[in-house]
């Protein structure tokens, strides 16, 4: 597994480009639990419409305005939700989500292969930000939480 650092210290220069001046982005969420406890699959194209339809709690299905400088479960926690997490740096995975559409980087990660990140697109959301207008993550989806969630993803 490659371990990407940030670069930190004396004469490293920050971007200048921030999400500062950008609009907030939509975060749609779901539930991994929600997903098994209705038969679904994290794979099911649309899994986001049959959420929608059941009429799940705000706790298990809904969508937020996030700020795009902060890490998807700060935002959360920010709208009052209550998502798995231990460690907030990346380190470990109980805050895994699986990312079903838009885009969202890792500030640190060594928790998750590249194959997790790149194939199965399972991101850490205390180090994940948004990177796009619009995503949709099923979170709660920690390996060992949920029996290996979406095997074969």
């Amino acid at each position: 597994m490659d371990i990407e650092l940030p670069a930190v210290g004396p004469g490293v220069e920050e971007n200048t480009d921030t999400a500062e001046d950008s609009p907030p982005a939509e975060l749609e969420y779901l539930n991994y639990r929600a997903v098994v406890k209705n038969g679904w699959s994290v794979e099911d194209h649309d899994l986001f419409e049959k959420a929608a339809a059941a009429e799940l709690s705000e706790r298990d299905h809904g969508t937020v305005e996030i700020d795009r400088n902060e890490t998807l479960l700060r935002s959360a926690e920010a709208n009052d939700l209550k998502w798995g997490s231990q460690c907030r740096s990346g380190t470990c995975n109980v805050c895994t989500a699986v990312l079903k559409s838009g885009e969202a980087k890792m500030d640190m990660n060594l928790a998750l292969s590249d194959e997790e990140v790149e194939v199965r697109d399972l991101r850490l959301t205390c180090v994940a930000k948004p990177n796009s207008d619009t995503l949709q993550i099923v979170f709660n989806a920690a390996p060992e939480a949920n029996g290996n969630p979406g095997s074969g993803l």
